[in-house]
């Protein structure tokens, strides 16, 4: 046999390259003539915040005659013709105990489940090579896998391989247990004529453009590399001991200082977690990570632990989903729409069984004209059995017999339940958010009552699938609950690989529910717990400050680390702009900016164009070239929803699967596939991406189906909302429409409660609702380093009022917006 394999950007200690390509090729001989793997090592673009792709096998087997690789499996042939599989290695778990039983992977007696973070691997890795690298989106299959190095334990599961090597056999047997094994990573190649080298090559190029690092984030990981200066290294050598905080102003690097302690520890051995408050910002802290991993040597790599990252919102939803806390809350609409799925599937089964009687192989396509032209069955039991049908038709053209489709069926409704768990658990958790922490706390706090007072024992069928509950947990005299001690110790469990001996930094750890700060603390331990403090000018999630100071009516002992109010990233015109619009709403800044002789620039527009809009994009994006950023660090593009539409929240974008799995409840209390929603498109972003070819545009706003977006790469420029810019920067900022945002949060009801019970801020109502929006504004302007462009919709506006007094104050920080376009 004529196979080769060859490696790609340098090599991974880890993977005995040898040993793999002997595995494939023994396995591969019998039958196949020539064949060609391809090593993608050390992938250098963040795809993923929940895991780093360590390297990419790609495996080619060429269209020759009478030259094949066949797997038979269950009665079923699948050809493979070439492969994309992403490998993650599992680097958080050294000597331990792995066991594989009905509820899954169990690390030391914690049960662990690698299907979020797969799904996650799988999908963001999906995007960039559609997005990036120009692949047909329907024609990728990418296959997750981790990979846990151990000398005590070989064993496969669901997305795992357990070994000390990894050979092909346990790749296989792991890749093959997907649903999606049968399709090849690129359907096109060898059928069209498409190169399979000039597709890597293209790949590779994207991906080290994709990677390159601007000027600010360079200083970033240099930054990560530097020292810690006498006070910074006195919190870090606190971080273990005791709650860490870091307090500080915006833009004075509070950020900075956990992820570059979380690094610091990681290469010491000790795993992270970094939490903040949106999708961008997690994309920007992955991002930075990526390009700091980029710089390590071979040896530090493999010994660094994992760093990931997380929004808020998905990381408690995790927590929710997983002790079947959503499903426990949803439990009363579930059981009425599966009672009345079960109803309806009498009936369609016996009409199934009529008609199997009458017409010996009939097929499908005739079963569902019989149905549609039925005049006795109702509408919502004709529209679940033609559901139904479609269910089959993926498996054969027939009615097969009674018992097959009886199976069938109990796999149709299982796929059913799963997918109605997922939304009505979505419902769930945006509309009663407060609730779903209680019930979390309460488990982290006295799990006993938390299972009494949802009288989980009684819930095995309703919880078996999310939890991955094992049947010996079930009592042995068949009442159908499960045993108390069995199940109060797989809760355990569950709860203690959450935190799995890892340190957690907060971001934003001001803005957070006192339920949150209660669960991290009772999860991870108040030692292992490092904060970001803004203060009360940063708020806003909520109307009040979370003291981490006590909680459960305990005294927390912390080590405090107070920031000067320099900003790190603010020149004097965007720091003046900032000061002056919080002292116009009476807000305590007083941010300095950096010291530096070029002061920037704010440019204020009340009159544009389109046209002229895209001349400034233009120009803002060559300043920051010309400074040696990136399109990614040179500039972000804000805006403000429409009226009368606001975008999803970022909690929710997420709780979407990435894959084919979301469904919605119709008029007939069908379980049916959900349609894609339409938003209306911000035609500055689309304009500029059509007649800009320097750059992408990154666009979250219209019609955009964020599922598909992945982690901007360097070659992007971000469009997006005001409220998801918290916590990310660049070299310059345009605020679209910034006076009519102003006025939205103004009018926000949310508004009314800002700071409602701080005894130091007796404010009218009016006053209160100009500081909450003010805040908005303020972490919008704050995102600028050297310029600002702001458009007004308003000239009369009360907030253009506020920028009019700035001009004519600070004339020398504004510069004309024509001389921009």
């Amino acid at each position: 046999m004529d196979f080769k394999l060859h490696k790609i950007n340098g090599t991974n200690l880890s993977l005995d390259y040898r040993a793999l390509s002997e595995s494939i090729k023994e396995k591969l001989a019998p039958t196949c003539k020539k064949a060609e793997a391809v090593i993608l090592n050390n992938f250098p673009v963040a795809v993923s915040s929940q895991s780093t792709i360590d390297f990419i096998v790609l495996l080619n087997i060429p269209k020759l005659h009478n030259s094949y690789y066949r797997i038979e499996k269950e009665n079923e042939r699948t050809y493979v013709k070439n492969q994309i599989i992403a490998v993650s290695l599992l680097r958080d778990f050294e000597n331990v105990t792995i066991e594989k039983d009905l509820s899954g992977i169990k690390i030391n007696g914690e049960n662990f489940d690698f299907e979020d973070k797969a799904n996650d691997l799988k999908w963001s890795l999906t995007n960039y090579l559609s997005n990036s690298c120009g692949l047909q989106r329907n024609k990728i299959t990418v296959h997750p896998l981790f990979w846990l190095k151990s000398k005590n334990t070989s064993l496969t599961s669901t997305h795992l391989v357990v070994n000390e090597e990894l050979l092909y056999d346990a790749i296989e047997d792991v890749i093959s247990k997907n649903y999606y094994f049968k399709y090849p990573g690129y359907a096109d190649w060898n059928v069209s004529g498409l190169d399979f080298d000039q597709t890597l090559r293209l790949i590779f190029e994207q991906a080290s453009k994709d990677s390159e690092t601007g000027y600010i984030t360079k200083k970033k990981v240099e930054r990560f590399q530097g020292h810690f200066d006498p006070a910074s290294q006195k919190a870090f050598d606190n971080i273990g001991k005791q709650l860490v905080e870091v307090r500080g102003k915006a833009g004075t690097g509070k950020s900075s200082d956990l992820l570059k302690w979380m690094i610091k520890s990681s290469l010491n051995g000790k795993s992270g977690v970094f939490i903040t408050y949106n999708h961008l910002l997690v994309f920007d802290v992955a991002k930075q990570l990526q390009s700091f991993h980029n710089v390590l040597s071979e040896e530090d790599r493999k010994e660094k632990k994992s760093t990931t990252t997380h929004t808020l919102h998905s990381f408690f939803y995790n927590i929710a989903k997983k002790l079947g806390v959503l499903m426990l809350l949803s439990e009363e609409r579930i059981n009425e729409l599966i009672n009345k799925l079960d109803k309806r599937w009498v009936y369609i089964e016996d009409f199934f069984d009529n008609y199997r009687i009458k017409e010996n192989g009939l097929s499908l396509a005739k079963l569902k004209m019989y149905i549609q032209t039925d005049k006795k069955m109702d509408e919502g039991t004709k529209r679940e059995a033609i559901d139904f049908i479609r269910y089959l038709d993926k498996k054969d053209t027939y009615l097969g017999s009674k018992a097959s489709v009886k199976s069938s069926f109990v796999a149709f409704r299982e796929d059913k339940i799963y997918k109605l768990g997922k939304l009505e658990s979505s419902n769930v958790f945006l509309k009663d958010y407060t609730k779903v922490l209680e019930r979390i706390r309460q488990a982290t706090v006295d799990l006993e009552k938390f299972i009494s007072d949802l009288n989980v024992q009684d819930k095995y069928e309703l919880l078996t699938q999310v939890m991955n509950l094992d049947p010996a947990l079930l009592e042995k005299n068949g009442s159908g609950k499960m045993d108390l001690e069995a199940l109060k110790r797989r809760y355990k469990n569950s709860l203690n690989s959450f935190a799995h001996k890892r340190t957690v930094y907060i971001d934003e750890a001001q803005d957070c529910h006192g339920y949150e700060r209660d669960i991290i603390y009772n999860l991870f331990g108040s030692k292992n717990v490092v904060i970001a403090n803004g203060g009360k000018e940063q708020l806003i999630r909520y109307s009040e400050l979370c003291n981490w100071k006590i909680s459960m009516n305990k005294k927390i002992e912390s080590h405090p680390y107070i920031k000067k109010r320099q900003s790190f990233r603010m020149k004097p015109a965007v720091a003046a702009l900032a000061n002056h619009i919080a002292s116009y709403y009476d807000i305590d800044l007083k941010i300095e900016p950096l010291e530096t002789e070029d002061h920037g620039s704010i440019i204020i527009d009340y009159d544009a164009n389109l046209t002229e809009q895209v001349g400034v994009i233009k120009n803002l994006y060559q300043i920051g070239k010309r400074q040696g950023c990136t399109a990614y660090d040179s500039l972000i593009l804000l805006t403000t929803p429409e009226k009368n539409h606001f975008p999803d929240r970022d909690s929710s974008s997420w709780i979407e699967s990435k894959d084919e799995s979301s469904v919605v409840i119709n008029e007939f209390d069908n379980i049916v596939k959900a349609k894609d929603s339409f938003r209306a498109e911000w035609d500055l972003a689309k304009k500029a991406d059509e007649e800009i070819d320097d750059f992408r545009v990154w666009n979250t706003t219209g019609n955009v189906d964020k599922k598909e977006l992945g982690v901007p790469g360097s070659l992007s420029v971000r469009a997006i909302y005001y409220q998801s810019c918290r916590g990310i920067e660049a070299w310059s900022i345009l605020c679209n429409n910034l006076d009519e945002f102003f006025d939205q949060k103004f009018n926000e009801d949310e508004a009314e409660n800002y700071l409602l019970n701080d005894l130091f801020d007796q404010l009218n109502p009016d006053s209160r609702k100009n500081k909450y929006a003010a805040t908005w504004v303020l972490m919008a302007i704050t995102r600028a380093m050297e310029n600002c462009y702001i458009n007004l919709s308003n000239s009369s506006s009360p907030f253009s009022k506020c920028l009019k007094e700035f001009e004519k104050k600070y004339p020398h920080f504004v510069t004309p917006c024509r001389t921009v376009a």
